[in-house]
C-alpha cells in the first residue's frame, strides 16, 4: 500500500489540518474502555476528521480504490470495544459533525454522530422535551455511536423502549461510499420494510450514520423512590412482582449490592444504607399519577421484604441518590490502580432471582477473576447485572485478555441458561461466539451475507462481525 497516495488522496478531500498522521492522535483513536494494549501493528495510517456527508463518502470510496480498511470512530466510549480497529488502515473521527437542528413545527430533531448525548439531551430541555437516551456515558458519549448500538443505557426498555423506537429516518454512507437516506418525515413510522432498521443496532457494519432524525418526546413530570434491602433474592422477588402485578414499569431502576452502595454512599457524604439498594422512578404527565405509581411499587417492595422504603420528594436530594451510582467506576478505579470491566448478565422474568445469584457468584472457581473482587450492581428493572471487576495496572497484557477471555465466557454461558442477550454494548466483536451459539450458524450467515452484499470489500469496520477483541 503507497501511504504516501493515500495521504495525498486524503488530503483532496479535507484539509490537512484534519488529517493527523501524529503517533499519540494514532493511539487515542485506538483506545477503548476495555483494558487492551494499543499494539503498533494496529496503528492507522492516519486519522481522518470530516465534517461533512461527502467528505465521509468521498474518503469510503477512496479506502474502496486503495482497499484500506476504514474504522469509525465517535466517543470510543463502547464497552465491547468495538471501535478498536484490529489492523492497520484509516480512521474516521466524527467529532466534527456537530450539527442540530430542532424542527418543532414537524415534531423531530436533527443531529450529526459526532454530537455528544448530553449536548443534545441539554438543548431538548430547553423545549421541555426528553432524549430517550441515557447512558452511563451520556457526557462524552456520540449520537452516532448509540444509534449503532441502538442502547437506551439506563432506561428501562419496557417502559420507553429503544432508540430505535424514536428515530424516524438516517443519512448514511455505504460502504462503498454511496448516500442514501432512509425513514421518513412523518410522526408515523414506515409499515414493512423501512431500511432504517439495516443500520440502527448494526454494531457498525453496515454503514455510516452521518445524520439522525429523531422524534422530539414531551418531558414528563417525575416521581422518585428507593428501597432497602438486607437479601438481593428479595430484592430480584420483589422487581419480578412489579411485572408479575403489571404495575407501570419505572423509566429507571438500579440496583447496588451493599458494599458497593456503601463506597457510593461515602463518597457523596451520605449514610450509608443498611444494605442493599434499589432506585428507581415513575413519570407521567401528572405528578400526582407519578407519585400513585411509586407507592405501587413501594407497596410491592414492602411485601417481598425490603428493610426500608421511602418515596423521596426532593428532586436535589434524589440526584445525590442517582449520583452514588454514577461515581462507583471512577472511583473504584482510581482506589485500585486498575481499568474497571464488567459483564453484561441478562435475565428473563421469571428467572430473575436465580440470575441475581449468578451474578453474585459470578467469578468463583475462575483462574483470573476468581483472584478479584465482585463489585455488583445493575440495570435490575431492565433485569440485566453488571458483575464489575477491576483489572490491576500490574497484570500483563496476557493476563488481561486472558480474564476478558474468561469474563465473556461467563457471560455467554449465563445469557445463553437464560436464553437473553445483552441489552447496551452490541452483539459482535468479542461476543460474536456468543452470537452464533444463541442464533445459529443460519443466523449468522444470513449477517454475512447482508454484509457482504453492503460492503463486498470487506472495508468498514472489518473484524467487528469476525469476532476480534
Amino acid at each position: 500500500m503507497n501511504e504516501d497516495k493515500l495521504i495525498a488522496g486524503l488530503e483532496k478531500i479535507v484539509s490537512a489540518e484534519y488529517i493527523s498522521t501524529k503517533l499519540f492522535e494514532k493511539i487515542k483513536n485506538c483506545t477503548t474502555p476495555r483494558p487492551l494494549e494499543v499494539e503498533e501493528s494496529i496503528l492507522p495510517y492516519a486519522v481522518v476528521m470530516p465534517e461533512t456527508t461527502a467528505e465521509i463518502s468521498a474518503i469510503v470510496k477512496l479506502a474502496n480504490e486503495m482497499n484500506v480498511p476504514v474504522f469509525v470512530r465517535g466517543s470510543g466510549t463502547s464497552l465491547s470495544a468495538q471501535t478498536r480497529p484490529h489492523t492497520t488502515g484509516i480512521i474516521i473521527n466524527t467529532h466534527r459533525m456537530q450539527k442540530l437542528e430542532i424542527l418543532e413545527e414537524y415534531g423531530y430533531f436533527e443531529c450529526g454522530p459526532g454530537i455528544r448525548a448530553a449536548a443534545v439531551a441539554e438543548k431538548l430541555t430547553k423545549i421541555d422535551c426528553y432524549l430517550p437516551i441515557w447512558p452511563g456515558s451520556l457526557i462524552i458519549a456520540s449520537m452516532g455511536g448509540l444509534v449503532c448500538n441502538n442502547t437506551s443505557g439506563h432506561i428501562v426498555d419496557a417502559c420507553f423502549g429503544k432508540p430505535a423506537d424514536y428515530i424516524m429516518g438516517l443519512e448514511v454512507v455505504l460502504p462503498t461510499g454511496e448516500i442514501i437516506e432512509t425513514g421518513t418525515k412523518g410522526l408515523r413510522r414506515i409499515a414493512g420494510t423501512d431500511i432504517t432498521k439495516f443500520f440502527v443496532g448494526s454494531d457498525g457494519i453496515m454503514g455510516i450514520v452521518t445524520n439522525i432524525r429523531m422524534r422530539l418526546v414531551p418531558q414528563f413530570q417525575q416521581a422518585y423512590g428507593i428501597a432497602v434491602f438486607e437479601d438481593l433474592g428479595d430484592m430480584a422477588r420483589g422487581v419480578r412482582d412489579i411485572y408479575r402485578k403489571r404495575l407501570p414499569i419505572p423509566l429507571f431502576m438500579e440496583m447496588m449490592s451493599e458494599d458497593v452502595a456503601k463506597i457510593g454512599y461515602e463518597i457523596k457524604g451520605m449514610t450509608p444504607p443498611p444494605g442493599a439498594v434499589l432506585m428507581f422512578n415513575q413519570i407521567s404527565y401528572d405528578k400526582d399519577l407519578a407519585g400513585k405509581k411509586i407507592n405501587a411499587v413501594l407497596d410491592v417492595l414492602n411485601r417481598n421484604k425490603a428493610v426500608s422504603t421511602e418515596a423521596i420528594e426532593d428532586p436535589e436530594v434524589w440526584k445525590n441518590i442517582v449520583a452514588t451510582r454514577e461515581v462507583i467506576g471512577p472511583y473504584l478505579m482510581q482506589k485500585n490502580d486498575g481499568i474497571i470491566n464488567s459483564a453484561e448478565v441478562a435475565s428473563n422474568l421469571n428467572d430473575l432471582e436465580d440470575a441475581m445469584a449468578a451474578s453474585i457468584a459470578f467469578n468463583e472457581g475462575l483462574p483470573l477473576l476468581g483472584q478479584l473482587k465482585n463489585y455488583l450492581y445493575g440495570h435490575i428493572g431492565a433485569l440485566t447485572f453488571h458483575p464489575s471487576f477491576i483489572f490491576p495496572h500490574s497484570w500483563s497484557g496476557d493476563e488481561k485478555k486472558q480474564a476478558l477471555k474468561e469474563l465473556f465466557a461467563q457471560e455467554t454461558k449465563l445469557n445463553l441458561k437464560y436464553d437473553t442477550a445483552g441489552g447496551e454494548w452490541g452483539q459482535f466483536a468479542p461476543r460474536t461466539p456468543f452470537f452464533i451459539q444463541k442464533f445459529g450458524e443460519e443466523g449468522y450467515a444470513m449477517v454475512k451475507k447482508i454484509k457482504q452484499t453492503l460492503d463486498p470489500g470487506n472495508i468498514l469496520n472489518p473484524g467487528i462481525l469476525e469476532g476480534f477483541r
